[in-house]
């Protein structure tokens, strides 16, 4: 696979690291965070807009209250920027850019089919981060919607995402894309032995990965050092492209490079797969209307393939059984822990239907990672002793040395080494700050939920720390990840 020398997006935090990076020890970070925690700085309540009262504190008293600042989310806790790819220039220049720019973009939620002309009102409210106006409309809808008999869907009518842009323009050389495709090439080897051993061991055979396209998250630090913390098979991006903003600044930047990279994986699609294709989604999907993004990205993938000579069909995967044998079809992001794919992992194994990529490589994508990871089996005496740690309430500064000594010597002796880490859990991934013992805690009690309590954990280490990053702001360097596009 290569890069498409074109770009693509910057994920990045919202807030940068200066509140958990100050020189505090693990005492004083944690009375640092509690008082964060009774009192969210302007920063966080933007993060977590439109929750107020209740919510918001429920959001920040726990789990949540990383995610804007270790994390680098989709919508209000996280920033989205471009960069570019220059196949000529030699050397790229690494030098820290502020992010001197950013604008809210309001996207409607698929069900959102009643908002009486409100939503270019409310776009145009958060565009300039007017949050106090925005509040008032989205509380007006809710009032009208309420008024004519509307159903309530139980989530909110919109998704709010924040694009932004760095004082100057970030590009990629010759020389940080060798080294990207290198460490990508590297990860997708590991990934392809992982899916061979899964379908046999499933299955009793092997067949091709088809691979069509993969965008990899990577970290590119100052010094130029390139780790691959995943690769996404496939993920959103092309959602981006049709995505209505008036007189936006940021976004049509995000936007031209969607629509470049958009346009060579169609040929890519079409050359590989031919022009009769089915596109296969989540039921919650095609059913319930869920996931704006997906929705948006399929739409994009129709209408391009279709103005490329294709006819298209988009499926949940439940349906797959209703599809004539001998079907191409191209996978997107399916759960592959629910009932809904039982048929589609059948039929690929009979080989009635060719999958795109073959589901088993979607698997081992979500297992495979670049970083530094410790890997806590189900059964393990050391995973049961990790949790009871992660879960001590000392009520002493002596005891909250000594907890946090343990968790650390735990870490090391498994090769971690970070102060940012991201536990990979059955359901989620949860970020944890290494010296912060209520993010511990918060961990533990996720990792005991049902869903998760017989699960493998996954502790991978970031390495990305404020003096390394290449993004930085008010609030201090920001966390962040570069997504690349690789097509076959």
């Amino acid at each position: 696979m290569k890069i498409l020398p074109i770009g693509g997006r910057v994920k990045a935090a919202s807030i940068g690291l200066d509140r958990f990076f100050a020189g505090q020890n693990g005492v004083e970070l944690d009375r640092a965070i509690t008082k964060l925690r009774r009192q969210p700085c302007e920063h966080l309540r933007r993060a977590f807009f439109p929750r107020t009262g209740n919510e918001l504190r429920h959001m920040t008293s726990g789990i949540g209250l990383y995610r804007p600042v270790l994390k680098t989310d989709q919508g209000m806790p996280g920033n989205f920027l471009p960069f570019s790819v220059d196949a000529a220039l030699e050397r790229t220049n690494l030098s820290i850019r502020s992010i001197s720019f950013e604008e809210g973009v309001a996207i409607s939620e698929a069900w959102n089919t009643y908002s009486n002309g409100m939503a270019r009102d409310i776009r145009a409210a958060f565009l300039p981060f007017d949050l106090g106006a925005t509040y008032e409309l989205l509380q007006q809808f809710e009032t009208r919607r309420a008024e004519h008999g509307r159903p309530d869907k139980g989530h909110r009518p919109f998704m709010f995402i924040r694009p932004a842009l760095p004082e100057r323009p970030i590009v990629f050389g010759k020389d940080i894309v060798a080294r990207v495709e290198h460490e990508v090439l590297r990860l997708l080897e590991r990934a392809t032995a992982r899916a061979y051993s899964l379908e046999v061991l499933q299955t009793g055979t092997t067949r091709p990965g088809n691979l069509l396209y993969v965008q990899p998250d990577v970290y590119v630090l100052a010094d130029g050092t390139v780790t691959v913390e995943k690769i996404n098979c496939p993920d959103v991006v092309f959602f981006l492209a049709g995505v209505e903003a008036e007189s936006s600044s940021a976004l049509p930047h995000v936007q031209m490079i969607v629509r470049q990279l958009g346009a060579k994986v169609v040929d890519t699609i079409i050359e590989k797969m031919g022009t009769k294709i089915t596109i296969v989604t989540r039921d919650a999907v095609i059913t319930q209307l869920e996931d704006v993004l997906e929705i948006r990205e399929i739409d994009f993938l129709r209408e391009a393939l279709t103005c490329a000579g294709a006819i298209v069909n988009v499926i949940p995967a439940s349906a797959v059984d209703s599809v004539e044998t001998g079907s191409r079809l191209l996978l997107l992001n399916l759960n592959y822990g629910a009932a809904e794919t039982t048929t589609l992992l059948r039929r690929h194994a009979a080989e009635e239907v060719e999958c795109f990529p073959n589901p088993y490589f979607q698997m081992a994508c979500d297992e495979v990672t670049g970083l530094q990871e410790l890997v806590l089996t189900t059964g393990d005496k050391h995973r049961e002793l990790f949790l009871e740690r992660a879960s001590s309430q000392p009520g002493t500064d002596v005891g909250i040395v000594e907890a946090l000594r343990l968790m650390d010597k735990g870490l090391r002796q498994g090769g971690i080494t970070g102060d940012i880490l991201h536990v990979v859990l059955e359901t989620e991934t949860v970020p944890v700050l290494r010296n912060a013992l209520h993010s511990w805690r918060q961990l533990a009690t996720r990792a005991k939920r049902p869903a998760n309590e017989h699960g493998v954990i996954r502790i991978r280490s970031i390495p990305a720390r404020p003096e390394n990053l290449i993004l930085t702001s008010s609030t201090g360097p920001r966390l962040h990840a570069f997504r690349f596009m690789c097509i076959t």
